[in-house]
């Protein structure tokens, strides 16, 4: 995202501090120093905790692995950069190009940049360890420009898990939420492989300065760890959460929408609660184990008394408050994170400070440890007074997001309060001296409103697109009636803002690149819906152009495709013609569903290079953003449909 000659001048970073920022995926206040569970067994982050400063109400900036990562690796909250899924490919909103990534910008000031596992968004890769697919796949949106080093190969963030997701061993057959004990020695799992790495690179003498960025997967689910982590936590002796039966009488019915996925009902129909907490906290002991061995090889190494280590978390967890489970919403459990900074000669040993802090943070205040100069685009501010002096106080709160755009809701807080206000104007407050499980909504006693007013003036004033708009794409019909679009991936346009569809054909004209690893099953370019729509993407490395009319689907599929450039032309003729053609592969011909354009106006727009766009999870369960590089995708929606009988000549116009 540098420009050529930001990379090429490359300043020297001699002198400067090594930098260690250990990320652990899913991991909430479940830590010993944080007492977040009486029963969790994390001596390890502790003994960092002890290294330098702990801070006690660090939170999160988006309750999603993918929100949460991007804002904290570009430094821009969610409603700055505006990405907020975690389906939606960060590299490609707009609002983000040209702007350094924290490693992009310490490897151009001459840094050596180096990671291993998940640090921007990746996942497992489902029941087959997928390199691309399952919610991103092992590779995930990886910024290739941004590491010197690449573990375990370059363009792939996570090792392949020695069992895979989907084995079922809690009964609850939920792909993505799975757990179980596993006869897997320590070394061979992902994490194990990571800080194997990590040992290997940080007992080497640093011949210039380094930004190392280690990815912890545990406890991100699924919930897989050897037996002796499960053996530690015997299940009757489990702890739940404190929970109020009516916890959520007092909050808007916007808070509740959890309610109808019935993942607690059925945790506590199958008397799985313990199970879960045990699977936990065995998980979390894991992940302790790991961040154990890289603090030894720092310790161990020539480099500890230069390294400022970071060890953090993407976002928290509920395990059955407020009927809540895995991430997500705005309350402390999903918020709140793990924060411990190392900062030879800055921090105090055993210091702590119960300011408010965010991940938004951490970008400033590791250029500003590095002696680094800060990019004009952070939204956050640097830690180091706090780490300087742990009596100092901060003015603004931590503030969370959810949603985007015009339904984006947001969570404030400060050393003592919480305040929720959502996109409909629902609201909470929370008053944590006294509340500290958030049991009691206090949004509506009016002693109360000028806390409400205060904190939302933190709250940002506007979530910017992500995408480009509409009237940069959508130009006039030329003189013929026909409309051409020159899209790029990313590319979203909202049905009202959409040329019209009905009564017209469409000719689709691109070139990519193409890697069957990473795009095999990926979507180049959707509209409309299963009523009306039609999609131009990947099977099995296989082109293929669906139709949809009145909820069925028709489609012709293509030869499979070869790596490197490809060319593809997709038609949908105005008189029910279907082709699709790869120049040195042939040409496929088809017939639509309907005759004389599309029957109806879509209610869905246009989706370019989305996981799913049109297309259901169900029968594309691989289905990811399309990641290589697009050269020309040109999209042309043909005149009107004349229909000629006798003297009667009329257009079908577009609604």
């Amino acid at each position: 995202m540098l420009g050529a000659a930001a990379r090429t001048r490359r300043p020297s970073a001699q002198g400067k501090p090594n930098v260690l920022l250990i990320i652990a995926d899913d991991l909430r206040d479940y830590v010993g120093w944080m007492g977040g569970h009486s029963q969790a067994v994390t001596p390890n982050m502790d003994r960092l905790a002890k290294m330098g400063m702990r801070f006690t109400n660090a939170h999160c900036n988006y309750a999603l692995c993918n929100p949460s990562r991007t804002s904290l690796l570009t430094g821009m909250l969610p409603s700055s950069s505006g990405v907020f899924g975690n389906e939606q490919d960060w590299r490609r909103s707009v609002q983000i190009a040209g702007k350094p990534t924290l490693p992009e910008h310490f490897k151009a000031r001459g840094y050596l940049t180096a990671a291993a596992g998940k640090i921007f968004h990746a996942n497992h890769g489902g029941p087959e360890g997928r390199l691309a697919g399952w919610h991103g796949g092992r590779r995930g949106f990886e910024q290739d420009a941004a590491w010197d080093q690449r573990f375990p190969q370059p363009g792939v963030q996570i090792p392949d898990l020695p069992v895979h997701t989907g084995q079922n061993f809690n009964g609850l057959n939920i792909w993505h939420w799975d757990w179980g004990a596993i006869q897997t020695e320590d070394d061979k799992t992902e994490d194990g492989q990571v800080a194997t790495f990590a040992a290997d690179f940080l007992a080497k003498k640093a011949r210039k300065p380094f930004f190392l960025a280690l990815g912890l997967y545990r406890p991100h689910s699924p919930w897989y760890v050897p037996q002796k982590y499960f053996d530690a936590f015997p299940l009757d002796s489990i702890k739940l959460p404190d929970v109020k039966a009516d916890d959520l009488d007092d909050v808007p019915n916007v808070a509740k929408g959890h309610l109808k996925e019935g993942y607690h009902k059925q945790i506590v129909e199958k008397n799985l609660w313990k199970d879960a907490v045990r699977a936990y906290l065995a998980n979390v002991a894991f992940c302790d184990a790991m961040l154990g061995r890289i603090l030894d090889a720092v310790e161990k190494g020539p480099n500890a008394k230069n390294t400022i280590i970071v060890f953090t978390s993407d976002h928290g967890w509920y395990l059955g408050e407020k009927q809540m489970w895995h991430k997500g919403k705005l309350w402390e459990p999903a918020t709140r994170i793990p924060l411990t900074i190392d900062a030879p000669g800055v921090t105090q040993p055993g210091s702590a400070t119960s300011q408010a802090v965010a991940l938004i943070d951490l970008y400033p205040t590791l250029c500003d440890l590095a002696g680094l100069p800060l990019p004009e685009h952070l939204d956050g501010s640097s830690l180091k007074p706090l780490l300087l002096d742990p009596a100092a106080k901060r003015e603004k709160p931590a503030v969370t997001c959810m949603g985007g755009g015009k339904s984006a809701a947001y969570a404030a807080r400060d050393e003592r309060w919480r305040y929720i206000r959502y996109g409909d104007g629902g609201e909470e407050l929370y008053d944590h001296q006294n509340d500290p499980r958030e049991w009691t909504n206090l949004a509506t006693r009016p002693e109360h409103a000028a806390e409400k007013t205060r904190l939302a003036a933190f709250f940002p004033p506007e979530f910017k697109s992500a995408t480009r708009p509409a009237a940069e794409i959508v130009h006039e019909p030329s003189p013929s009636g026909s409309i051409d679009l020159m899209l790029s991936i990313g590319d979203e346009i909202n049905a009202p803002d959409a040329p019209k569809l009905q009564g017209r054909g469409v000719f689709i004209d691109t070139a990519f690149d193409f890697d069957p690893q990473v795009d095999q099953d990926s979507t180049l370019l959707a509209q409309g819906d299963e009523q009306s729509g039609y999609a131009l993407h990947l099977v099995a490395a296989k082109p293929v152009l669906t139709v949809f009319a009145d909820g069925k689907a028709t489609e012709i599929s293509g030869a499979t495709l070869d790596k490197g450039r490809m060319n593809v032309r997709a038609m949908i003729d105005a008189g029910g013609a279907l082709s699709l053609a790869v120049p040195g592969h042939g040409e496929v011909i088809g017939i639509a569903p309907f005759e004389h354009g599309f029957p109806r106006e879509p209610k869905s727009g246009i989706a370019v290079g989305q996981s799913f766009g049109i297309l259901k999870a169900a029968k594309h369960p691989n289905s990811t953003p399309f990641d290589g590089r697009v050269y020309r995708l040109n999209l042309t929606l043909l005149p009107p449909h004349t229909i000629q009988s006798g003297e009667t000549r009329r257009t079908i116009n577009p609604q």
